[in-house]
């Protein structure tokens, strides 16, 4: 611990490296701190901004001082003050502090203002005019996580926010928030900002009158980056999700089906919407991976059906059949493949058994994975594979596709 006599001495004709000392020393006189917050060197001026013992006196020119590092090590030390300050009347230190805050929430240098709004950005009793300066910051850094979470900003505030954002980005801030009342969605959309509109249709917590639901389940269609938020957005209504099943991307088409809050009647009519969709053709441009997401779709819908499989089979949609045959048979895709890649036909034939194919679709299938039937004898056919045979053979397939 520094003594008074100590530090009265170092302040009198100690060497830059003893004052520097004396400034980290959080065991130093209060008033040997204050005394130099004036020093020559910015160095020093900086450890006295950091100590925890420098005395609230000090926060007005360590604010003001010339020096970056020094006012931005003062503003991570009141940072650190921040959440125990209570009101700005509480007493002098909280005064101080907060004058201080205030200050360096309109610093120059962006790192600093960053530094304070992260601070502040959720603490009820901050300031209301540091909270307002940081939320309309020209710096999306330093406005953000304020705009997104301060509980001081009132509806009136967002608002003003939307109608004159001081960035493009201030805009998807203000849909992030935990709540959001109708009047501010109506705003944001309004304002028909892409990305504001999806962060908003991604906020669960966020009011939207059905009414501008129903408007941007329409600009959907369009609005592909839109989709998956709407499909998946809690309390969806029942006219909106099936209007949503008839254009959304089949990759999200699952959490569609798989919604429990559809009234019965309403997930009846996705489901045959659905089905209509991916039973039929192929879109122009599918994948494999496209393909088996279909099978796997139609599979979750009940609606893979041996009529589904014998149109693909004809149409020689071998990815679709290949997943859809797995699919039903219960066993993973490289079983079937591995089945397909060595032309094990009577392998295929019992997984089409397994699958509960019948003879048209099975043919169908046999023929299009495994077209080079035996030179002689009886076409190989799912009534031709016993049971006892059948469980050797998938057992035998499951070991060799998983190697």
């Amino acid at each position: 611990m520094t003594t008074g006599s100590d530090a009265a001495r170092i302040l009198a004709e100690g060497p830059p490296a003893a004052r520097l000392a004396l400034a980290c020393d959080e065991q130093a006189p209060p008033e040997a701190l204050y005394y130099l917050m004036a020093d020559p060197s910015p160095e020093i001026r900086r450890a006295v901004a950091g100590n925890p013992a420098t005395p609230h006196q000090s926060f007005p020119a360590l604010a003001g001082d010339t020096e970056e590092g020094v006012r931005h090590a003062l503003a991570t030390r009141l940072a650190t003050l921040a959440p125990g300050l209570g009101g700005a009347q509480r007493d002098r230190l909280a005064q101080a502090a907060w004058d201080a805050l205030a200050r360096l929430a309109g610093d120059a240098a962006e790192e600093i203002r960053a530094t304070i709004a992260e601070a502040v950005k959720d603490l009820p009793e901050a300031p209301r005019e540091i909270v307002l300066a940081l939320a309309h910051d020209t710096s999306f850094r330093v406005a953000e996580p304020v705009i997104r979470l301060s509980p001081l900003l009132t509806e009136e505030d967002l608002l003003g926010l939307v109608a004159a954002p001081p960035v493009a980005e201030t805009l998807t801030a203000v849909a992030r928030r935990p709540e959001i009342s109708e009047a501010v969605a109506d705003a944001l959309v309004a304002t028909g900002d892409v990305a504001a509109i999806g962060a908003l249709l991604a906020n669960g917590r966020a009011a939207i009158r059905e009414s501008t639901l129903d408007a941007l389940v329409v600009q959907a269609a369009e609005r592909t980056s839109w989709q998956e938020p709407l499909v998946r957005r809690p309390a969806l209504p029942a006219r909106a999700a099936l209007a949503l099943a008839h254009f959304v991307a089949e990759e999200i088409l699952a959490p569609l089906l798989d919604r429990p809050d559809l009234p019965p009647e309403t997930a009846a009519q996705i489901r045959s919407t659905v089905v209509g969709r991916l039973a039929a053709r192929p879109r122009g441009g599918e994948t494999a991976e496209d393909a088996a997401l279909r099978a796997e779709l139609l599979l979750r819908a009940g609606a893979l059906t041996e009529a589904v499989m014998l149109r693909a089979a004809q149409a020689g949609e071998a990815a679709f059949v290949t997943a859809g045959l797995a699919g039903l048979a219960g066993v993973p895709r490289r079983t079937v493949e591995h089945a397909v890649a060595t032309r094990c036909t009577k392998s295929l034939a019992g997984l089409c058994r397994q699958a509960g194919l019948h003879r048209p679709a099975a043919e169908a299938v046999l023929g299009m994975l495994c077209p080079a039937m035996p030179e002689a004898g009886t076409a190989v056919t799912p009534a031709l594979v016993g049971d006892g045979e059948l469980k050797w053979r998938m057992d035998a397939l499951s070991r060799a596709a998983a190697r």
